[in-house]
């Protein structure tokens, strides 16, 4: 009785200490291309890979290559009862929803320990999303997202394939070059095909704006920075616009594109400057203008330059268009303009 009982704890003991450990194990997602590793932990005397209705086996007597049609299979290592293998497949759609296992006995039993992985497989997608940021005066910013089962990304500045990354994004150096660039990355998948590809053009300038100052009907001083907008350009750092003869002579204009100025002094001439900054330089807009409407006048208005200026008092027509040196310029305020220093803070002048 006493042998017995030692002989079932010393088989207990050897099958429930032997262990499989599978990796990864489960469901993977995998990408058509890629070559996909599986490694099967064994502590025991046999490992058995099973694909289908096909196995093969390791022992410390069968150490040699093995394969089941599209995986390969070899013992990477064995010792001290522990069996260490390793399957490889180069992925495609026949394993999609197949199932690989590996266990520790040569016959499927009951008492066999077991692990599975199953594969889903995945068709390759190119990227989606492409970015570009000034983050020096020479260096730029490529980012791009979206893409699934890429292998590569080729990377072309101006038609030259500049790098080849499997990252998401690279730093290009400029070489101090400024102008238009031309920047495209094509997606690579993993049989080395290229499929799909984003472009964009950015426009690796100082900030383009334009700014203007008119005299209104009730004789306020008006400041208009308006942006040229571009879709992709070095964003402003910071903005400053400074008027002459004004209590406050400097203002931030980062966020704030309309300036008015009430109780403008009639005969003074106001030089303003407009300086907007970003990282590759600053661009700089000025001009002055001068009130110059006598104070009986009730509609009138001026634009610069001041050598274009003039008003009249005159009651049948209070304000006249002059020549001006701006295409389609006049000195008459545009309707348009009402609205916008409608909904605006005016600043007043003490």
């Amino acid at each position: 009785m006493t042998f017995l009982l030692l002989a079932f704890c010393l088989w207990h003991s050897l099958a429930f200490s032997q262990v499989i450990i599978l990796s990864p194990n489960d469901t993977v997602s995998v990408c058509q291309g890629e070559v996909q590793a599986i490694t099967c932990n064994v502590t025991g005397s046999v490992l058995l890979w099973e694909y289908g209705n096909n196995s093969t086996s390791f022992s410390i007597g069968n150490t040699g290559p093995q394969e089941i049609r599209p995986f390969n299979f070899v013992l990477q290592s064995h010792g001290n009862g522990i069996l260490v293998s390793v399957a490889t497949v180069n992925v495609s759609t026949s394993i999609n929803g197949s199932t690989l296992e590996c266990r520790n006995t040569g016959s499927s039993t009951d008492s066999s320990i077991r692990r599975k992985i199953s594969f889903n497989v995945k068709y390759s997608f190119p990227n989606s999303y492409l970015n570009v940021d000034a983050v020096s005066s020479d260096t730029l910013l490529i980012s791009w997202a979206g893409a699934d089962c890429i292998q590569s990304y080729d990377v072309f500045i101006n038609g030259t394939n500049v790098n080849t990354t499997s990252g998401m994004s690279l730093l290009y150096n400029t070489g101090g070059a400024i102008g238009s660039i031309d920047v495209l990355v094509n997606s690579v998948d993993y049989y080395g095909r290229a499929v799909g590809n984003l472009s964009t053009q950015y426009q690796f300038n100082k900030y383009n704006f334009e700014a203007e100052a008119i005299i209104s009907n009730n004789m306020s001083l008006v400041i208009i920075i308006e942006d040229n907008y571009i879709i992709q350009q070095p964003a402003p750092l910071s903005c400053e616009l400074t008027v002459t003869n004004l209590i406050q002579s400097s203002m931030d204009c980062l966020s704030k594109r309309l300036f008015i100025f009430t109780n403008v002094t009639e005969g003074d001439v106001y030089n303003y400057t407009v300086t907007i900054t970003n990282v590759v330089g600053s661009t700089v807009k000025n001009d002055s203008i001068e009130r110059t409407c006598p104070s009986n006048a009730q509609n009138c208005c001026s634009t610069f330059p001041t050598s274009s200026q003039s008003c009249s008092a005159s009651t049948t027509d209070p304000c006249t268009p002059t020549p001006s040196n701006r295409p389609g310029g006049s000195n008459c305020v545009l309707p348009w303009i009402f609205g916008v220093i409608a909904g605006t803070v005016v600043v007043s002048l003490i």
